[in-house]
């Protein structure tokens, strides 16, 4: 049955179409394709529960004008966002297929049956089509976009660079960005390949491509980390926060393991210091209340002046763990209350969104460097953590 938005999606086309094929007819006489009385039936049709008469009436009709091949395109259009996708094929094949068509409409039909076979899944096809479409000079730019999508969808990395890089030359646009996110997953399948030498090349490429790639640096970071050079891992860390310092919760604990690896301990503070002037997150006050305890130092009064500096749950949670074990809160019997404060906090902590899309606003609890919401790449990032009134 036809919902009553795809009903009133066809009153417009058919105001239009009628004012059309009423205006042509005044001028030029009827309309060989179809007449007023015959559009009005498929109309009917159409907002009825039948449809598939509709679809047969078009692609029998034994002539077709610029007007009627329109109605094909539309109606395709609609069907395919619809997801009727079958019969968004038979309208768009059957216009494609039309002896004496205009060139212009020959090709729009083209590209909207190379639409359909991709909304269906049917990605060779559609990618073949698009190919067609690219070699005859037409719908050049979205026809690549969409071939870049399709072997995204395939995580088929060296192809969707090849697409970016002829997107890159159409579109005059730099896809360097995307490129190197590209790279960046070819590195991460290396690494889980054990192929670190790889995964390390191709980071480095990544960050060829594209210099400022947070996650190019974080990825390096990674492997160099994993095969024992520290003081290189440093460097990949503290350059990925200077680039973006919203990826401090990303760094901070691997930054401390690097220090304490390298017996850097005088350069790590001096990176909690910067951190808390180049950004709003709590995290390195609980970092800096974590070293005062491995020094046997009471971290309380710090963490109490930090909730009143930068409040946020990470640092309540923090005091609250230190509070509990405090020997007169534990006299007075007032350990279990906040222990089970703590934990409270912690299971609001762990379903509270990590990240946040900056383009449509996807906020998710893991990191998607595509993200699933828009599909934009390189758009999300960890959210600050400080609780504002």
């Amino acid at each position: 049955m036809l919902d009553p938005l795809f009903t009133w999606l066809l009153l417009p086309l058919g105001v239009a179409l009628g004012w059309a094929l009423g205006r042509r007819a005044a001028t030029t006489g009827p309309v060989r394709g179809f007449t007023g009385e015959q559009l009005g039936g498929l109309l009917t049709q159409l907002s009825s529960d039948d449809p598939d008469q509709a679809i047969a009436a078009l692609t029998t009709a034994t002539e077709i004008d610029p007007s009627t091949a329109e109605l094909h395109l539309t109606l395709g259009r609609m069907f395919r966002k619809r997801g009727e996708v079958d019969r968004a094929l038979r309208v768009h094949e059957a216009l494609v297929q039309r002896a004496g068509l205009a060139p212009a409409l020959r090709l729009q039909a083209r590209f909207e049956l190379a639409q359909d076979y991709m909304t269906a899944g049917v990605m060779d096809r559609a990618e073949r089509l698009f190919d067609e479409l690219v070699a005859d000079g037409a719908f050049v730019v979205p026809a690549l976009e969409a071939i870049r999508t399709i072997h995204e969808q395939a995580r088929d990395w060296p192809q969707a660079i090849a697409a970016a890089r002829r997107l890159q030359s159409a579109k005059g646009e730099s896809q360097r960005a995307a490129i190197a996110q590209y790279l960046c997953e070819m590195a991460v399948d290396a690494r889980n390949a054990r192929r670190h030498g790889d995964a390390i090349r191709l980071a480095r490429e990544a960050l060829d491509e594209d210099p400022d790639c947070v996650r190019a640096l974080l990825l390096l970071g990674e492997l160099q980390e994993a095969a024992g050079d520290h003081a290189a891992a440093m460097r990949a860390y503290l350059r990925a926060f200077e680039q973006d310092p919203r990826f401090l919760p990303d760094v901070i604990e691997p930054l401390q393991r690097c220090a304490a690896a390298t017996g850097e301990r005088d350069r790590y503070l001096l990176f909690l210091r910067d951190a808390k002037e180049m950004s709003p997150s709590s995290l390195p006050y609980v970092a800096e209340a974590r070293l005062l305890a491995e020094t046997g130092l009471d971290p309380l009064d710090h963490l109490a002046q930090s909730l009143e500096a930068r409040p946020s749950r990470a640092v309540l949670a923090e005091f609250l763990e230190v509070l509990e074990r405090q020997p007169n809160v534990v006299a007075a019997g007032l350990d279990k209350p906040a222990a089970s404060l703590r934990r409270a906090l912690l299971r609001l902590m762990e379903s509270t969104p990590r990240y946040q899309c900056s383009n449509c606003g996807f906020s998710p609890r893991q990191m998607f460097w595509q993200c699933p919401g828009c599909k934009r790449w390189g758009t999300t990032a960890p959210v600050d953590d400080v609780l504002r009134g």
